[in-house]
């Protein structure tokens, strides 16, 4: 009974996390608002078209929820790393070859049993995102490369690794750029179709997993060391902590998070993959942990946030003739007001020093 007591209080600790949307939605809405006055039309009828977008029917709302699966688990990667204060900007690319690997795999083992063929496929689409990260912790350890760097170029590495992958060795012959498709025993079976739109399992994974990190930060010794290992190394590393392979290790599994998010994307929407697998939701990953502080049991709430303006955005073009760019200008806006809102106690901190 104390145990779940513990657990209970240790997320809803994590309430503190959500009034620090206020002032990134305050922020994105006034954007929302200025950019329809800007192009012409009624900013009330742009909110109209976002929600229309991506909860103004089931199908739209089936489009709105399993695009939170990538946000969430890319932002799940993100976070995870920043436990241990590394930065990874590289979920695009760990993302990509995450799902390249597990088509690649599902296309080549479609003769397994389901049992045995879909834990393996998102277990090689994780493996390949996690030793994707393993260059950008080894150099930032043993050279001292920052990891922003490394990870973002490792981005367009990956990217073009794949498109010569897909157009060649695992692609289906075309000109198209793609694998051909997995075998049915490797996709996740829909909990809901609406017409073509599926819903599947994918989504309460990534759910589960968000959740699961959240408590083993907070309820578990090795949750504790990872934490200690990025806030205070010397600290810990004084109390006997292996500061150095503890930040090694959560940076792999976020990487394998990336990869996993990837492997899912094929298993549950396309079966296949193809080129410009990813319209940018390793990036997006960023603000979805940003957005709450990189708190893990409240990703949920950011990625559905993100995944609703993401669902919308053909909807401006078509109710209200706006560029669906407005999204992404919102979406950078939002991040700009995480920057702020994080760089404002700091700046206050500073004026108080005598």
């Amino acid at each position: 009974m104390m145990s779940v007591a513990r657990t209970v209080y240790s997320l809803a600790r994590g309430l503190r996390t959500v009034p620090a949307l206020i002032l990134p939605i305050a922020a994105g809405g006034a954007a929302c608002v200025m950019l329809a006055v800007l192009s012409g039309v009624q900013p009330l009828a742009v909110i109209v078209a976002i929600w229309d977008g991506a909860w103004g029917s089931t199908g739209s709302a089936v489009t709105t929820v399993t695009k939170v699966t990538p946000l969430l688990l890319t932002g799940l990667a993100v976070a995870a790393a920043y436990q241990a204060r590394l930065l990874n900007i590289g979920c695009e690319g760990q993302l990509t070859l995450g799902a390249l690997s597990a088509a690649a795999f599902a296309v080549t083992a479609g003769s397994l049993p389901w049992p045995l063929l879909l834990p393996l496929t998102l277990l090689v689409g994780a493996a390949a995102g996690g030793i994707w990260a393993l260059p950008a912790i080894w150099l930032r350890q043993k050279r001292g490369v920052h990891e922003v760097i490394s990870t973002l170029l490792l981005n367009y590495l990956a990217l073009y690794l794949a498109d010569y992958l897909v157009l060649g060795p695992l692609g289906d012959g075309t000109v198209m750029g793609r694998t051909p498709p997995i075998s049915p025993e490797a996709a996740l079976t829909p909990l809901l179709q609406v017409g073509t739109q599926r819903l599947t399992a994918a989504p309460l994974i990534a759910l589960g997993l968000s959740l699961a990190f959240q408590l083993w930060l907070g309820r578990t010794a090795w949750g504790f060391e990872a934490t200690a290992a990025g806030h205070n190394r010397l600290g810990a590393q004084t109390a006997g902590i292996a500061a150095a392979s503890w930040q090694r290790r959560i940076f792999v599994l976020s990487g394998a998070l990336a990869g996993l998010a990837g492997a899912l994307e094929v298993l549950a929407v396309h079966h296949r993959f193809y080129r410009a697998f990813s319209p940018g939701y390793g990036f997006d990953g960023i603000t979805a942990a940003f957005l709450v502080k990189a708190t893990p049991g409240w990703l949920w709430l950011s990625s559905l946030l993100l995944a609703s303006l993401r669902a919308a955005d053909k909807w401006l073009q078509l109710m209200v003739g706006i560029s669906p760019s407005i999204i992404l200008v919102i979406q950078a806006i939002l991040l700009l007001a995480v920057a702020c809102q994080w760089r404002l106690p700091a700046l206050r901190r500073r004026k108080e020093i005598p």
